[in-house]
Formats: C-alpha cells, sequence, structure tokens
C-alpha cells in the first residue's frame, strides 16, 4: 500500500525532508502486516526534563480496533525502528487474532452441521462423545 496517508506532526522539534522521508518509508511497511490500514498518525517529540531523549508515538487508524505503540530512545532513529517494530508486533498479533476467530466461527458450524440428522431418518438419542473405553492393564 503506496499511498497510506500519514500524518506526522513534531513538537518541539524540527523535521528535516529526509526525517520525514524516512519515517514514511518505515511506517509504510508496517501495511504488509496488516493490509487494511486506513491512515497512520505519527507524534514526534524531544522529551523536555530529559536532555538528548526522542520520544516517537504512532497510531494506526484500523478498521474495529487502532493500534497504537511508543517508544523512546536517545537516538532518533533507533527510536522510530523500536517504534515500527513494536506496531508490527501488534499488528500481527490482531491479524492472529482474527485469523482464530474466523476458524474457530467455521469449526462451530462444521460441528452444528454433523450433528443434524438427516430428515426421514428415525430419530434416536445423539451420542455426542465416544464411550469411554480404558487401556491401562489394571482395568480388567
Amino acid at each position: 500500500m503506496n499511498n497510506l496517508p500519514i500524518h506526522i506532526t513534531p513538537h518541539a522539534i524540527e523535521l528535516s525532508f529526509p526525517l520525514r522521508k524516512f519515517i514514511e518509508k518505515k511506517i509504510s511497511r508496517v501495511s504488509r502486516f496488516a493490509g487494511d490500514v486506513l491512515s497512520a498518525e505519527v507524534v514526534v517529540r524531544e522529551k523536555s526534563g530529559a536532555t538528548g531523549l526522542f520520544s516517537v508515538s504512532a497510531r494506526l487508524a484500523l478498521p474495529g480496533r487502532d493500534v497504537q505503540a511508543n517508544a523512546v530512545n536517545a537516538n532518533f532513529y533507533a527510536a522510530i525502528n523500536q517504534l515500527v517494530s513494536r506496531l508490527a508486533r501488534l499488528s500481527r498479533k490482531r491479524k492472529t487474532r482474527f485469523e482464530k476467530r474466523q476458524r474457530r466461527a467455521g469449526r462451530s458450524l462444521f460441528i452444528a452441521s454433523t450433528l443434524e440428522t438427516a430428515p426421514g431418518k428415525r430419530h434416536g438419542k445423539k451420542r455426542l462423545t465416544p464411550p469411554l473405553v480404558s487401556f491401562s492393564p489394571r482395568a480388567a
């Protein structure tokens, strides 16, 4: 997704054009894990009170719940890399949860369809669990 809208907001810091391009390039790579990203908002700060610390936070707007992450580091580029790795991890977790939910829904439909009896057959008691069989040597 090359045309991902990325909004970068600097606070108490001047961002040069190469830095903006670096942020856009790194954030756009997260769309590999979350292909349905609507937009991204990145806030870059130089921490007040602590000399030389950069704080970077980002929010990915997605259908459903958004993904948000923060990173703080003395090196600006390292902070961006930490942020992107955290966003990627959270996006993968979101994708896995979604896939599990889809599989679980399909499984319950399969179980329900196998428990139904065909029309015209004799309806009797349905056995949902197999009979208990013990294979231990003491169970004679």
